[in-house]
């Protein structure tokens, strides 16, 4: 007879909330990754049906509030503390967005400025193509406002000013960190293992997690602003490179401001100022391109 006690395996909710705890990285990575993946399975079945685009909208956006939710214990820097500087920012970068991506289809060729009329030159958007269907339009338009307001500012900015930006918070141990994950790179992972730096790298700490681990929210130089600035615009379209450098400016030193080192630790209002800022950003160019009809913004 055995009588070693024996434990039911676990499930895979559970198997999953113990990987996120593992990594500091894991919980502010995965809610961005989840959405990007579930961009590509939207863009494909939107060429064959109008309403499952409507619902593939829906299940991302739950799916990464749900995230976001659960793990928001390991995440305690996402919150909606609010501050006042919020609203001008986030009216004012909708103007530098909006704008600057005209000046950027001017420059490139792409547009002559904002004018709806001539909107029937380029292929129609997904939401154009919803006009003629008023309850699957104004649904999804409702599910578009929240997904923009809400889901992406929250997790846009946990994965950007909270982990890109303390992550790779300094030049020197963020090069350290490449070479540190060049090690388990294909091809030149072997190479580079071999080489005085890298053997030097190896014996460092995880670079990324250490800075990560080790940078207070709203601590910034230079470096980390440019830097989260570039994977930031990166994640979107040419046409608002400029806009997102505006926005990345901004945003970081709105939450250095609001998480400067003079205040008191409870003063600090962590990533909240700039998920409004976003937030409100966000919004208002729903509502500027519903009144103007020009859906190339959103």
């Amino acid at each position: 007879m055995n009588d070693t006690p024996t434990h039911p395996p676990r499930s895979a909710l559970a198997r999953l909330d113990a990987w996120m705890a593992v990594s500091s990285w894991r919980p502010r990575l995965i809610p961005f990754a989840v959405y990007i993946v579930m961009l590509a399975v939207i863009g494909f079945v939107a060429d064959y049906s109008l309403y499952a685009y409507t619902a593939g909208y829906a299940l991302q956006c739950g799916l990464v509030l749900a995230l976001l939710i659960r793990y928001r214990k390991l995440t305690p820097e996402l919150n909606l503390r609010f501050h006042w500087l919020a609203v001008p920012t986030g009216l004012g970068l909708l103007f530098a967005w909006v704008y600057l991506g005209y000046l950027t289809n001017i420059l490139t060729g792409e547009w002559s400025g904002p004018l709806p009329a001539n909107a029937h030159l380029a292929e129609p958007s997904t939401l154009q193509k919803m006009r003629d269907i008023p309850a699957l339009f104004w649904t999804t338009m409702v599910l578009r406002l929240l997904g923009m307001s809400i889901v992406v500012a929250l997790f846009e900015e946990l994965f950007t000013r909270s982990l890109i930006l303390r992550a790779f918070h300094r030049a020197k141990p963020t090069a350290i960190g490449f070479v540190q994950f060049a090690h388990d790179m294909p091809i030149i992972g072997e190479w580079v293992m071999h080489t005085r730096l890298g053997q030097w790298a190896a014996i460092q700490p995880p670079m990324f997690s250490k800075q990560l681990n080790e940078t207070a929210v709203g601590h910034l130089t230079t470096f980390a602003v440019v830097f989260s600035t570039l994977v930031f615009m990166l994640n979107h379209m040419p046409r608002d490179y400029l806009g997102c450098i505006a926005c990345g400016v901004v945003w970081c030193l709105l939450l250095g401001w609001t998480n400067r080192a003079a205040l008191p630790a409870s003063k600090r209002l962590g990533l909240g100022p700039i998920v409004w800022s976003h937030g409100i950003t966000n919004a208002a160019l729903w509502s500027w391109t519903l009144y103007i009809g020009d859906w190339q913004f959103l």
